[in-house]
């Protein structure tokens, strides 16, 4: 896979340039979607007219994402019903696919060097190969890291008005979405959405106050003057803003008072909660010696306390969830960097002191 695709044009045109460069991963991925949702006894009929409601919700509101997807169809020679099975994400609904991702941001007075970090591993539990995308737009340019051929849900973004995010999912069993709605809302909140329309943090809750959605996820949204985690839920949203430590993070649960009722017992869901802990107190360990430095994001993304409920996650016999990349975005650097996998063995470290 070449390592970053630059992509231009219209919408269709772009897609094309991503089927081209991506078929084979593409397909790939298709396949995983399929045989999971084959194992998931989802009854096929049912489902394929359930993405063709999302995909005409699509159309109307966001017909450059429709003509992004039938892009890519072309360009790697795929199914356009395929390419939609893959875009639109009612996958996750159902417990045979995982997704349970960390993020965490740094800046001022936090960081070593004044700037803004943000860094997120993206979990999941399909095998869906990530990509960097530098998309060049008439609106300014957009870095994403995506799951190939994947328009509606990227991992994390930066755009060039200087602007972030990155989110994390929600799942407990005390929110049931409703699946009626998909006529009218997104799945998820798509954050390529949000990089296109937006050039600051307050831009995104402005945005955020009307966006259709069915379910809940965690944002981390950064600017080059402000930082915010917004928990959001189908109606609503809750917000902290960065409290003058520089740091903020989230795994998959609620943390503020107001939602956290919602969240699934830690009994129940021991990843999140330890992965939330041990992201804590590695800062801790981190800021008792010095301010935060590029490499210990990495370091603690890299963890692997608490095993099977470790921050970089590694498959086993019960635990299918994995890290399937590790972005990092600097905000008034404008740059990105990407480890597709886990950050532990794609990026390659050493020391002096090893030998």
């Amino acid at each position: 896979m070449q390592p970053i695709i630059t992509v231009s044009g219209t919408p269709r045109e772009q897609g094309r340039q991503q089927g081209e460069a991506l078929k084979d991963s593409i397909a790939q991925a298709i396949l995983s979607v399929k045989e999971k949702l084959a194992d998931s006894k989802v009854d096929p009929e049912f489902y394929k007219g359930y993405i063709a409601r999302n995909a005409a919700f699509l159309e109307r509101n966001h017909p450059n994402q429709i003509q992004e997807i039938q892009g890519i169809a072309e360009g790697s020679g795929l199914p356009y019903e395929d390419l939609l099975t893959l875009n639109i994400p009612a996958y996750f609904l159902t417990e045979y696919f995982n997704q349970e991702c960390s993020m965490l941001l740094v800046r001022a007075p936090a960081s070593i060097d004044g700037n803004t970090y943000l860094i997120k591993n993206r979990d999941m539990g399909t095998h869906i190969e990530q990509c960097v995308l530098h998309r060049k737009l008439p609106q300014g340019d957009i870095i994403e890291v995506n799951g190939v051929g994947t328009v509606t849900y990227p991992a994390s973004g930066i755009n060039s008005h200087g602007l972030g995010v990155t989110t994390t999912g929600f799942w407990s069993d005390l929110v049931k979405p409703n699946l009626e709605e998909i006529d009218c809302t997104h799945i998820f909140v798509n954050i390529r959405v949000l990089l296109e329309q937006c050039k600051t943090v307050d831009e995104v809750l402005e945005c955020l106050k009307t966006y259709p959605r069915m379910n809940g996820l965690n944002i981390i949204a950064a600017d080059a003057t402000q930082a915010v985690v917004i928990e959001t839920t189908r109606d609503n949203m809750y917000i902290q803003r960065d409290d003058g430590s520089g740091l903020l993070w989230r795994t998959n649960h609620y943390m503020l008072p107001e939602i956290s009722p919602f969240n699934p017992p830690p009994t129940k869901y021991q990843s999140t909660h330890k992965r939330y802990a041990r992201i804590g107190e590695m800062l801790e360990e981190r800021l008792a010696a010095g301010k935060i430095r590029f490499q210990d994001m990495w370091r603690i993304m890299s963890d692997h306390q608490n095993e099977i409920n470790a921050i970089c996650r590694h498959p086993s016999e019960n635990i299918p969830a994995h890290t399937a990349s590790t972005s990092m975005v600097c905000i008034e650097d404008g740059e990105a960097w990407t480890t597709i996998g886990n950050p532990c063995e794609n990026l390659r470290y050493t020391k002096l002191s090893n030998f």
